[in-house]
């Protein structure tokens, strides 16, 4: 081999090692330990000639440490892992990773990774457009106008109150009050304003007094549409104007916080359900009423069962022959204890959808609910073959077996999925109930140890995971510990429709348990 042919290879290893090395440490891939080795072990295979021999076999025995009876037809975890190799693989290369200057991919039907050098234009073009799909929404507050009302200083401290209540909404980027004066003072119409300062809406009110009672209208618009998207009205005799400024702000914040939880159900359901992203990542894509269905479910999750109800009802008079909707009417029911309604409508979906592994899983998942475990079994079984790549299902496909009575085969089921979703606690709550179930006392015990010293977040483990697991072990005291700590947090309620499954049987003898599963208006 020539020199230069020599030290192009190695500039081309150096590139992608340094591609790697990126990808490696992004938050995109920091914490997903199997594709992290899948992609090291892709990768460096390629680049040591051997990528003739990525195959599902060698992948399992030399990646994942699996032994030498591992048999691809039975385990899917290499097929799904690559799945979800490529899905990450394009998801950091639209955020994080827009500005690479290679981009690796797995292409279908192989393992063998692609290299692939970025022109400077395409990476400035894709940063742009993460810019706007991953960024809040913008808000800009113009000053209140004062409809009888002279006193500038009172319209600026009502302006900066909502400002300062405004900006500590997690879902809006509010914009600063020198931007909207500067815009005002321009005398630029609403539209120009919002283009100018990029904002999605905005906020305009006025105020009116009569006496000592005063009066003030707030609304956001939409100024693309020129629609009124929100609106509120304080009105009060007022003694202290400092304390009634106050409460207006904290009024109209909570408000738009209620808004823009509804508005923004369709990105927030798959953020916060671990079981409603898997099952519809793919169900509501570029469908109609997608959308619809997903707001309702946005409701359901945040425990609104009669608003997801009116909504799911809409979208089925709507498209009456789209199985979607159905489908989510019967978790809707499921939610709500209405077991034979939730039964009838999943079966709708599916005769409707029959290739829909969404329609199968919820289908399954009630099946679980009212005792019929084979049912349970052939749906979820069903749901898997349809969609190998949705891990949540594997999850309820081990409940299966646990519950049918298979112990050896929900034991398999469910370690594979705990490596699959990376030791999420949902898969740790799962896998350590049926430990318990099946005698494993000290393994169902390393997993509370596991989720307790994993924790995360400000307020302690999982709340729910640990109330499985505690149930699974026959500690009550515990259970019903974390079981009330589960209710007081906010996306209690998507956790909580296993309140009616086999898990819980052992607490229902208790007056405790209704009078807990009441809050959540589980029965």
């Amino acid at each position: 081999m020539a020199p230069s042919e020599i030290t192009s290879l190695y500039l081309q290893e150096e590139r992608i090692n340094a591609a790697v090395h990126a990808l490696l440490q992004s938050e995109t891939f920091r914490r997903a330990t199997r594709m992290r080795q899948l992609l090291q072990y892709l990768v460096a295979e390629t680049l040591a000639g051997r990528g003739e021999r990525l195959k599902q076999f060698n992948i399992a025995v030399e990646a994942f440490g699996y032994g030498s009876d591992f048999d691809p037809q039975v385990l899917t975890s290499v097929r799904t892992e690559a799945y979800r190799l490529r899905s990450r693989l394009e998801y950091y290369y639209r955020t994080e990773g827009a500005t690479d200057p290679l981009k690796i991919s797995v292409p279908k039907g192989g393992f063998m990774p692609t290299f692939e050098p970025r022109k400077p234009s395409m990476m400035a073009t894709e940063a742009r457009a993460v810019a706007r799909i991953e960024s809040p929404p913008r808000l800009l507050i113009v000053p209140i106008t004062g409809l009888n009302i002279a006193d500038a200083d009172m319209l600026a401290a009502f302006h900066d109150e909502i400002s300062l209540h405004m900006a500590s909404l997690p879902l809006v980027a509010v914009l600063s009050r020198s931007t909207s004066s500067k815009l005002r003072q321009a005398g630029d119409g609403l539209r120009q304003a919002a283009s100018e300062s990029q904002a999605a809406y905005v906020m305009e009110g006025s105020l009116f007094r009569q006496d000592r009672t005063y009066r003030l209208i707030v609304r956001i618009v939409d100024p693309q549409q020129d629609v009124v998207v929100w609106s509120n009205r304080h009105e009060q005799h007022v003694e202290d104007m400092i304390a009634f400024q106050r409460q207006v702000a904290a009024d109209v914040a909570g408000s738009v916080r209620s808004w823009l939880d509804s508005a923004m159900a369709p990105r927030r359901v798959f953020s916060d359900s671990l079981l409603l992203r898997e099952y519809l990542r793919s169900a509501i894509r570029d469908r109609t009423d997608g959308e619809l269905v997903a707001l309702g479910l946005g409701h359901l999750t945040s425990g609104g069962t009669a608003d997801a109800t009116s909504v799911f009802n809409e979208a089925i008079m709507s498209s009456p022959d789209e199985g979607l909707q159905h489908t989510a009417m019967g978790l809707c029911h499921l939610q709500s204890g209405r077991l034979q309604e939730a039964h009838s409508a999943a079966e709708r979906g599916i005769e409707l959808a029959p290739d829909s592994a969404f329609a199968h899983s919820s289908l399954a998942a009630i099946c679980l609910h009212m005792r019929d475990f084979d049912g349970a079994i052939m749906f979820a079984q069903k749901s898997v073959a349809l969609a190998p790549e949705f891990d949540a299902v594997k999850l309820l496909l081990g409940d299966c077996y646990l519950y049918a009575g298979f112990h050896k085969t929900a034991i398999t089921q469910l370690e594979e999925a705990r490596h699959l979703m990376h030791e999420h606690p949902a898969a740790l709550a799962h896998l350590g109930y049926a430990y318990a179930r099946t005698g494993q006392q000290g393994k169902a015990r390393r997993l509370l140890r596991m989720l307790q010293d994993g924790a995360d977040s400000a307020d302690g483990p999982n709340a729910a995971a640990m109330t499985l697991i505690h149930t699974g072990l026959g500690e009550v005291e515990q259970a019903f510990e974390w079981l009330n700590r589960t209710l007081m947090s906010r996306p209690h309620s998507q956790q909580l429709l296993l309140l009616s499954s086999p898990a819980y049987d052992s607490l229902r003898a208790y007056p405790r348990f209704n009078a807990l599963a009441g809050r959540a208006h589980v029965v």
